[in-house]
């Protein structure tokens, strides 16, 4: 397979492309800036070929879009390519929707006029869903969007875009993925924040007293490997214009997961509550189900949650 990722060196892309180029699958990526080149190191060393397969390109250049996908012919098109972290978004709602949602109309132009057999994987997000009622868990893809932030609003753009393009004869599928995490996330992110800080308690380097956002949170967590193998499988085998999520089904607190991640490095902490961590609207429970995903292709996560979190850790021992 032929396939061109947007934000390939991005967290899930990179994860995306060890997985297809293992697979002996064709990679081509596309960077927004040229220093990203710097975070594919390992991987084009170990595949010299995926060098020279690298354009850097804004999704929000429609012609710079379009030349790389005619002249890349991909088969596949996985667009990966966004903002994804929602403190970000809230500073800058505006820049948010111009790459997210604007990003991919380009994306999905592109393919129409330029590769016409390609299909496309659009990445979406549960955060769409937003404020989900208690008894709407766990979140089914019929559940309506109530984005919180401008992050769930441009996600739920993009999907309600992607379903538009499907009805206008684009092969598009699209995605939700939950919450995930694994090694090589941005330190940003809250597992490999917490896991940041812990070491450096272990190291001696800061007091032991976390700062954090709100512990009593519950979310759907799914190691980012598992993730891009959804994605792999739904671009795969997943029904033109269809729609799944990408999640594990379990619930954890995050303060479940900090604890977790304390008996990991071996250190105890407290906490401190820092109002910089806090979102000013959040829902208490996020949990989703995956059967229409697992129904349709066979997936399901492999990685041993302890697991994931032992390879966060291992980013910053």
């Amino acid at each position: 397979m032929r396939a061109l990722i947007t934000g390939v060196a991005g967290f899930a892309g990179r994860h995306l492309a060890a997985l297809l180029l293992a697979r002996g699958d064709e990679v081509h990526g596309t960077l927004h800036r040229a220093e990203s080149r710097a975070r594919l190191g390992e991987l084009t060393g170990r595949h010299p070929e995926l060098e020279a397969r690298l354009q850097v390109v804004d999704v929000v250049d429609a012609d710079g879009v379009a030349r790389v996908v005619a002249a890349v012919q991909p088969q596949a098109l996985f667009h990966l390519a966004g903002m994804t972290f929602v403190p970000d978004t809230l500073a800058d709602p505006a820049t948010t929707v111009r790459v997210n949602v604007l990003g991919a109309v380009h994306v999905f132009d592109a393919v129409q006029r330029h590769a016409a057999g390609c299909r496309v994987l659009a990445i979406g997000s549960g955060d769409a869903y937003g404020d989900v009622r208690a008894d709407e868990l766990p979140v089914r893809e019929s559940c309506p969007f109530r984005p919180l932030s401008p992050y769930g609003a441009s996600k739920a753009s993009v999907d309600l875009l992607a379903e538009q393009w499907a009805r206008s004869g684009l092969d598009i599928v699209r995605v939700r993925p939950f919450n995930h995490t694994g090694p090589g996330q941005r330190p940003d992110f809250v597992c490999p924040d917490f896991a940041r800080q812990l070491v450096a308690v272990a190291r001696g380097e800061h007091a032991p007293v976390l700062s954090v956002g709100d512990l009593t949170l519950v979310r759907d967590f799914t190691d980012v490997r598992d993730v891009v193998a959804a994605y792999v499988a739904a671009c795969e085998r997943g029904n033109s214009g269809d729609v799944y999520n990408i999640c594990s089904g379990v619930g954890r607190s995050v303060r479940s997961v900090l604890d977790t991640l304390s008996e990991i490095v071996g250190v105890q902490v407290g906490t401190a509550v820092a109002d910089q961590r806090l979102r000013p609207a959040s829902v208490r429970v996020l949990i989703g189900s995956a059967d229409k995903l697992r129904a349709a292709t066979g997936w399901a996560p492999r990685y041993d949650w302890h697991q994931t979190l032992r390879d966060v850790v291992a980013d910053w021992l």
